[in-house]
C-alpha cells in the first residue's frame, strides 16, 4: 500500500491536530518547563566544570511566574549575581504546538510507528532546547562577565541569534522532514514493488479456463485408436 501524503487530507488533518495541541497543551505546559529547566540546569553544570571559581557551577536555574501570570525560565550567576535573566517557556516549546500536529497528520502503516516516530521528533525536540536555552545563558554570561574573550563573545551571539531564528520557524519541519524523508519523496518501501515479466504473465493467465487434453491410452495415442499398421 502506497502512503504519501495526498496535500488536502494532510492539511485537513494538520488544521485539526493543531488546533488539538494548542488547547491541549495548556495543562501540560507547567509539569514540561519544570521538567526542561532541570534538564537545562543538569547540562549547564556539566558544561561548568572547572578550576576557576568563576565558571565552576555557577548558573542557578528555576521556574517562576512572570508579571501576566506566564511561566519563565529564570538564570543567575551566583558569582555574578548582577547577571541574570529569562526566558518565556512559551517561546521555547512553541515548536512543539507544531511539531506534534505535524507527525500525526501524516499517516503511517500502524498506530504504533506513528507514535514511535512521535516519541523520536519528541525526543530531537527537547535535545534542541536545551541547547536553545543553554546557549541563550552562556551568550548572556559572554558578554557581561569578565574572563570571556572576544572569539566567545562571538561564538555565543552567533549561537544564541541562530537558535532563536532557527528554533520555532525551522527545526519542526526539519525533524518531521528528517524522519519522514522517504515517505514524502516516494521512495524506498513507501512505494509498492512492480511485479516481474513472469508474475505478470501468471496474473493475466488467471481466470482462464484451462483447455481439455485427450485421454492417454497405450503407446501414447489419444482417443484409443490402434496404432498404425505398418506395409
Amino acid at each position: 500500500m502506497r502512503l504519501g501524503v495526498r496535500p488536502a487530507v494532510f492539511l485537513g488533518r494538520l488544521f485539526l491536530f493543531l488546533l488539538l495541541t494548542y488547547f491541549l497543551w495548556r495543562p501540560v505546559e507547567p509539569a514540561y518547563t519544570q521538567l526542561l529547566a532541570t534538564l537545562t540546569s543538569g547540562f549547564l553544570h556539566l558544561t561548568e566544570v572547572s578550576s576557576n571559581p568563576n565558571f565552576n557551577q555557577v548558573t542557578d536555574m528555576r521556574v517562576r511566574e512572570t508579571a501576566d501570570d506566564r511561566q519563565a525560565i529564570f538564570y543567575q550567576n551566583r558569582r555574578f549575581p548582577a547577571v541574570q535573566s529569562g526566558i518565556p517557556a512559551e517561546w521555547v516549546q512553541a515548536n512543539l504546538v507544531l511539531l506534534i500536529p505535524l507527525m500525526l497528520a501524516t499517516p503511517a502503516r500502524t498506530y504504533q510507528q506513528k507514535f514511535a516516530r512521535l516519541l523520536l521528533a519528541l525526543g530531537m525536540a527537547v535535545i534542541l532546547q536545551v541547547l536553545d536555552i543553554a546557549v541563550t545563558v552562556k551568550a548572556l554570561y559572554a558578554s557581561e562577565i569578565p574572563g570571556y574573550g572576544p572569539w566567545a563573545r562571538w561564538l555565543y551571539g552567533f549561537g544564541n541569534s541562530f537558535v532563536q531564528g532557527m528554533d520555532t520557524q525551522l527545526f519542526p519541519f526539519a525533524i518531521w522532514a528528517g524522519i519522514h524523508f522517504n515517505q514524502l519523496l516516494g521512495r524506498g518501501s513507501w512505494v509498492p514493488a512492480k511485479p516481474s515479466a513472469p508474475a505478470a504473465k501468471a496474473v493475466r493467465g488467471q481466470g482462464r479456463s484451462e483447455r481439455p487434453q485427450g485421454k492417454k491410452t497405450a503407446k501414447g495415442r489419444p482417443g484409443g485408436l490402434p496404432p498404425a499398421s505398418s506395409r
